[in-house]
This record gives structure tokens, sequence and C-alpha cells, in this order.
């Protein structure tokens, strides 16, 4: 049987594996917690504040974030990607933290370590590039930044409580607007 891509391969979370999409919403949702801190924005994104950025599994989508961002944008950054992503995310001399398919999975040390990473670097922004995953959504509200941007459906609400859809403006030009770099 193929491994959860949600849970470490435990008894404890055998059964989760067959959950549907909306349960494992509810699941999540419960672990990570329901509540959410007040934010002003787009006035939170000022001054560069400490910024937690999920990159997508998508390289070129990744890429097309890193490369538009100027280098000043990642100094009170951490940068949460997945660990074939390091050359790309070493060109901008980021701090980052890097996992694996199989260590981002809820019950896994090295998720416990991410998520103990994630919290002791304090952001108070979190940005979402990447698509639906419960366990990196679950690690963005767990972050304990109370704004988190994402460029997903809706639905991640209350994981992401501010849902960006750009027209024709890429995910990083309409960052670069609010945090005012160039």
């Amino acid at each position: 049987m193929k491994p959860s891509p949600y849970f470490a391969s435990r008894l404890r979370y055998f059964f989760k594996r067959f959950y549907s999409p909306e349960k494992l919403y509810r699941w999540f949702l419960k672990q990570a917690g329901e509540e959410s801190g007040e934010f002003d924005f787009p006035a939170s994104l000022q001054g560069n504040p400490k910024t937690l950025i999920f990159l997508a599994h998508d390289l070129d989508k990744s890429a097309a974030f890193m490369h538009a961002m100027p280098e000043s944008f990642f100094k009170n950054a951490l940068i949460c990607a997945h660990e074939s992503q390091q050359v790309l995310v070493s060109a901008k001399h980021a701090k980052a933290i890097y996992y694996s398919d199989l260590e981002c999975r809820f019950g896994e040390a090295a998720f416990e370590e991410l998520q103990y990473q994630i919290k002791d670097f304090g952001p108070t922004v979190c940005i979402y590039l990447g698509e639906v995953f419960w366990p990196t959504l679950y690690l963005a509200k767990t972050s304990n930044a109370n704004c988190r941007i994402g460029f997903t459906e809706e639905h991640c609400f209350p994981f992401l409580n501010v849902c960006l859809r750009p027209n024709k403006m890429s995910e990083a030009a309409l960052i670069s607007q609010y945090y005012g770099v160039k």
C-alpha cells in the first residue's frame, strides 16, 4: 500500500488515510485550532516584518516568485521548501528549512521539528504559495503568524486568512506591491 502523503506510517494514523477531503480539512483544522489573531492588512506588511514563506512544489512557480523578489526581501524571511528546491533558495542567500515528501507528514519526528523551527522563528506574516496540502497548511496556521496570505482557493480559511487572486500580476508582483519593495 502506498504511504499516506499526509500522515506518518503508524497504526494510529492508518484509517485517516481513507478520509475524504472534507474530513481531512476538519481533522487538520481541529489539530491546528480554529481561532485566528487580529491583523491589519496591508499595514501588517510594511517595514519588512518577519515572514514565513511556503514555496509551491511547482518549481517554475517557486522560481518565478524567488527571481521576482529582491534580495532585501529575504533578509527577514524564513523559507519552507521541498528539498528539491535547495539550489533555487540558496541563490537568494535566504534562511530556509527543507523537507522531503516523507518528512512532511503529520506525526513524523521531522514534521514536529519543522513545526518547532517555524514557531521559534516567530513570523508575523506567512505567505503560502503552494497548492492545498494539509500538512503545510497546518504548519502555516500553527506558525503563530496572524496574517497568513495564500493564493489558493478560499476554502483554506482559517488556515490562511487572506486569499489574494492575482489577475494579470504574478504573486511576487502582488506581494511586492503590499510590502513596498521594488
